[in-house]
């Protein structure tokens, strides 16, 4: 089986994996992962993702990641998570968490938690213009390394000289 773990969902609600990921395990006793599952890490920070798995292979989280399954069709698990990553999101599961030395919510907590939902287009509109924001933070913290690249390039003079000599 696949682990889907916490350092895999990043704060944007996407769920990635560096060189080596995702981690391969064998379990006796498990709960398999369904498509749409809500996945929230649940210790020391809080983010959520949408389950939308790559392939057909069986995947599963530890118990630092809580699963949501939606029953009704009125909400759009995209629109939880959304909602979840949001500045008010966040500060509503932090009202709600448990202290130790890691902060923490509980499924029990969780439950407790009553979050706004509007209508289907509006989810909808929401998600759309969370995923636009998402994406232009991405391409400009890419344009901004690229940047950043090129003043490096430029200001190393001693470099330039010694290719061009090489010439």
């Amino acid at each position: 089986m696949l682990v889907i773990q916490p350092k895999n969902i990043s704060p944007e609600g996407f769920v990635s994996f560096s060189q080596g990921e995702p981690v391969r395990t064998g379990v006796s006793v498990f709960k398999q992962l369904q498509l749409d599952d809500i996945l929230l890490v649940s210790r020391g920070r809080f983010s959520a993702a949408v389950f939308d798995p790559p392939d057909s292979d069986t995947w599963i989280v530890p118990s630092s990641i809580l699963v949501l399954s939606l029953k009704v069709e009125s909400v759009l698990p995209e629109y939880v998570a959304c909602y979840f990553n949001s500045s008010g999101g966040q500060q509503l599961l932090r009202r709600h968490c448990e202290h130790s030395t890691v902060p923490f919510i509980s499924a029990r907590n969780l439950a407790d938690i009553d979050i706004p939902i509007p209508p289907l287009d509006r989810q909808k509109a929401l998600i759309a213009f969370d995923r636009a924001v998402t994406k232009y933070t991405c391409l400009s913290n890419r344009k901004q390394e690229l940047f950043r690249h090129i003043l490096s390039g430029e200001l190393a003079p001693e470099e330039q000289f010694r290719r061009r000599r090489a010439e």
